[in-house]
């Protein structure tokens, strides 16, 4: 290990060097198919009427997202290119047959996630949206990640052609409401373009879903449950209906890079509740925790899956007590 770590770059540019060189031994996932889809699954969540929503989450092979953010890890399972016209509406109908052959009932919602966003052209050809649009007209709700920079008028015909019958919903990275923070990771966005791409969604009848971290680098604890709290706050303060809160994990070499300076790790097990039961207490919208890999937070099996059961239950019941 070199003992003086090299320091995190101020400028932009030089970050983004920085952050593409600290993959070097890192492989993405092997065997990734453009014509199928790395993973879906069945999950289930509380809609805003206060039932249960039944959801299929798709998990999208496509390139990766062309920010480059500092702490992500979704990169690892992207291709290097652009996906063939065709390819992504190829990975909806193989998850939609294979959901069907497996449960009697066709979910409520539809997620497609993507590693990287939704309405970048280079992540799913512009020409599949038509088509994704048809597929998804089978749903209640239709949830996409986009980057907060490509929000705008190119959303408007795949908003129109979904037809009136299926509700879309923007999920969109806040990361954190520090501004400092928040400009360190390398996103190329600050709180102001946050807020006018929030206000952009809901002035268009859109509903929102933001992405908030659990302890971005540069955080100890007490200042990471803080800017939480602060950063759920800002999130409904510009129209969100739902918050996810994302405890920040390793795996992608920076943030590795970053541990070995002091300047990086992933939050304590208490601080990813503390930040969940705040959100739950607003009572301005749903909060719900990221319950993947908790082992990076809590090592032991009898604590973690305590810690898992305890979160799992306010994602579910959306109260405290």
């Amino acid at each position: 290990m070199n003992p003086h770590p090299e320091p995190y770059p101020q400028r932009r540019a030089e970050r983004q060097a920085w952050i593409l060189a600290r993959r070097a031994g890192i492989a993405r996932t092997p065997g990734l198919d453009p014509r199928r889809p790395s993973h879906w699954l069945r999950e289930s969540e509380p809609d805003p009427a206060g039932g249960q929503a039944s959801i299929l989450t798709i998990f999208l092979t496509n390139r990766e997202c062309p920010w480059h953010c500092l702490m992500c890890d979704l990169w690892r399972h992207t291709l290097e290119e652009t996906v063939p016209e065709g390819a992504i509406t190829e990975q909806v109908a193989l998850a939609l047959a294979a959901d069907a052959a497996e449960h009697p009932r066709r979910a409520q919602w539809l997620k497609l996630y993507n590693a990287g966003s939704f309405f970048d052209p280079g992540a799913i050809p512009v020409s599949d949206r038509p088509e994704l649009a048809r597929q998804a007209r089978a749903f209640e709700r239709l949830v996409v990640e986009c980057h907060p920079k490509l929000v705008g008028d190119r959303v408007l015909p795949f908003r129109e052609s979904l037809g009136a019958g299926t509700r879309l919903e923007l999920a969109l990275g806040l990361e954190t409401a520090h501004p400092v923070i928040l400009e360190r990771l390398n996103k190329g966005i600050d709180r102001q373009s946050f807020r006018r791409a929030a206000q952009w969604i809901r002035h268009h009848d859109i509903e929102l879903r933001v992405f908030v971290l659990v302890k971005p680098p540069f955080l100890d604890d007490p200042e990471a449950l803080e800017w939480a709290c602060r950063s759920i706050d800002f999130a409904f303060d510009c129209g969100a209906g739902t918050v996810s809160l994302i405890p920040t994990r390793g795996g992608n070499g920076a943030l590795e890079a970053l541990a070995a300076r002091g300047e990086f790790a992933p939050p304590r097990p208490e601080t990813l509740e503390s930040a969940l039961a705040y959100g739950v207490g607003l009572r301005r919208g749903r909060v719900f925790a990221d319950t993947w890999d908790l082992e990076t937070l809590e090592p032991d099996p009898a604590r973690r899956a305590s810690l898992q059961e305890r979160l799992e239950r306010l994602n579910r019941l959306q109260r405290i007590g």
